[in-house]
């Protein structure tokens, strides 16, 4: 290998140790952090050691450091070992981050390593008794150590890929589908950028597509901490604003008939004295996935966000206001049906109000905001009516 093309492609995997450095310290002085955050951090770190590994394999190739069958195997047992780090810290980050509930428990992110560990025991066994199975006379990589390398990499990128694919694909899930899109596309991106390195191996291609893709992610975790909120993966208060000025700037004087739907849970304060803070927070995140998979469903776009405590707010375009009393209904059976399936010992049900406004100035939504509230409480007086003449 050249010099200048050694010097090259040590200085492009610099560049982006350096820029993942930036995202770590910034992301080390954060506090409170969650396990999804620590796995982000981790897979920062492994790919950080992966482009130095990669480093120290170019000197060895350009015989700046001695090309012995001992450091051959160092190397690639390094590059093996973090590889295999990326790509299953990513594929837990990627579960977390979707919400999937079985992850959550640390016996299952355990398991999920597992084959990651695997790789790196098999790769230490066979680099220590078998090592002309993985390096040839000429101190090159066999096909037989290539095959170990990419294997586990390659099985958890798929999956991973897969699922968040499949996940976009869902009609509950079109409220964040371009999040699910990019840890999607993602391990695509690596693995397109790391066939190109194979085939040119001068250009330091791995090393930058990693750079871009996470730096990407990066700035959309970043926008998910203050426009997401944190219980519900629903818009927050401060992402609802954000949308409500766009769709002032983009529609102008132009009218269209919109309807805010605003609801609270029945008896939520009952809930959690009686069964404590962390049920309530169960059944928040219940709503929520109500609230997703019943406006999912419906024919209506709809943008749904956490107003605050337990009352939500969904914006849908219609002029036809028969859909938004089946939109409220199919939302009130949704969370019934959910919370029983959950087996949970309270009664959880909602009640909504609804209000439409055809103009795109932030006077008149706010206008209709109080108008949906009052039809809130006027739902909820219905109900404890309802309530009372059952019991007499």
């Amino acid at each position: 290998m050249e010099m200048n093309y050694t010097f090259f492609y040590i200085e492009a995997n610099v560049v982006c140790i350096i820029i993942f450095f930036m995202m770590l310290m910034r992301d080390l002085g954060t506090v409170g952090r969650q396990a999804k955050q620590i796995l982000f951090l981790i897979t920062m770190i492994s790919h950080m050691l992966y482009f130095t590994s990669d480093i120290l394999w170019v000197l060895i190739m350009a015989d700046y450091i001695p090309h012995t069958a001992f450091s051959a195997a160092c190397v690639n047992i390094s590059n093996a070992v973090f590889l295999s780090a990326i790509t299953s810290c990513w594929f837990v980050y990627v579960e977390l981050s979707q919400g999937e509930e079985y992850i959550t428990n640390p016996k299952a992110r355990l398991i999920a390593m597992i084959p990651a560990m695997v790789e790196v025991v098999a790769m230490l066994f066979l680099f220590t008794f078998f090592p002309h199975l993985m390096i040839d006379e000429n101190r090159e990589m066999t096909y037989i150590y290539y095959i170990v390398f990419i294997s586990i990499p390659v099985l958890y990128i798929c999956v991973s890929g897969g699922r968040s694919f499949a996940r976009a694909l869902r009609k509950e899930n079109f409220a964040v589908r371009g999040q699910y899109l990019v840890c999607a596309i993602y391990p695509v991106i690596i693995s397109i950028f790391g066939v190109w390195q194979t085939m040119w191996l001068n250009a330091p291609l791995f090393c930058f597509g990693c750079t871009i893709i996470m730096l990407y992610v990066y700035i959309i975790s970043l926008n998910d901490q203050v426009s997401i909120d944190e219980l519900t993966k629903l818009n927050n208060r401060t992402q609802l604003k954000k949308y409500i000025v766009s769709e002032h700037s983009r529609q102008g004087s132009d009218k269209v008939v919109r309807y805010i739907l605003m609801m609270d849970l029945n008896k939520f304060k009952y809930i959690n004295d009686q069964f404590g803070h962390i049920e309530g927070d169960r059944a928040l995140k219940r709503t929520a996935d109500a609230l997703r998979s019943a406006c999912g469903s419906n024919p209506l776009r709809s943008f749904i966000a956490r107003y605050g405590g337990d009352e939500f707010i969904v914006i849908a375009k219609t002029e036809n206001e028969d859909q938004i009393i089946e939109l409220s209904r199919s939302i009130k059976e949704k969370i019934v049906q959910l919370n029983e399936e959950s087996g949970s010992k309270y009664e959880l049900t909602a009640s909504i109000g609804y209000a439409s406004y055809s103009s795109s100035e932030i006077a008149d939504f706010q206008a209709a905001l109080a108008k949906a509230d009052e039809e809130l409480y006027k739902d909820k007086a219905k109900r404890k009516q309802a309530e009372k003449a059952a019991v007499s």
